[in-house]
């Protein structure tokens, strides 16, 4: 007698697992996923997840228009002086533009040009002053006689047309190879001051 009640009770147990085989699989699951989930939570709780500064909104500014193929120019007893392309930008209401695949071209009196290239970068509309950075490439300066500056990253100062940088760099020219660390020059490379570790080389 017990034999046979012992019997039907496996059968029974049998039977409920076959039923309910599925949803204990799949509440398994739901456990592991629940696991994975709250691991996540502990690893990235503490972490930092910011942007780079140059690709999050301005502190306390609002996001007024973002645009493909921003355009600025400055003009001076009517003529251009030097104008901005850049391939995209955000506009904010703090009246600065972040911009992206940027080229500022300064044009001399004597209709000479030097330009600005650099990926990333924010400008104040008002004044016309950036600050470029690299991302996949180095900033550059090209000018009209044959100069190359190259550097991590660049403040131009639109009033003045002067180029800074607090980074290491390199400039070659025709006659010229300078390097060191910090710069301050014109533009068209004609006035250049360098911070610290200079060394020129004179090219034949």
């Amino acid at each position: 007698m017990h034999m046979a009640a012992l019997q039907a009770a496996i059968i029974t147990l049998l039977i409920i697992m076959k039923v309910y085989g599925k949803f204990f699989k799949a509440f398994a699951a739901l456990l592991v996923i629940a696991a994975l989930v709250y691991s996540g939570y502990l690893l990235l709780r503490g972490a930092d997840l910011t942007m780079p500064a140059l690709f999050t909104p301005v502190p306390g500014a609002r996001l007024l228009m973002s645009m493909e193929g921003f355009k600025f120019a400055q003009s001076e007893d009517g003529r251009v002086s030097w104008r901005m392309n850049a391939r995209s930008a955000n506009l904010y209401s703090s009246k600065e533009a972040q911009l992206k695949d940027i080229e500022i071209v300064y044009i001399t009196p004597e209709n000479k040009e030097a330009a600005l290239i650099g990926d990333v970068g924010i400008m104040d509309t008002v004044t016309g002053n950036a600050s470029v950075r690299r991302d996949s490439h180095e900033v550059r300066v090209v000018t009209g006689d044959g100069y190359l500056l190259t550097t991590d990253s660049l403040t131009w100062k639109a009033g003045d047309r002067l180029v800074l940088t607090p980074d290491p760099f390199k400039l070659l020219g025709s006659e010229i190879y300078l390097e060191g660390r910090g710069l301050t020059a014109n533009v068209d490379m004609r006035k250049i001051v360098v911070n610290n570790n200079v060394k020129a080389v004179l090219q034949e």
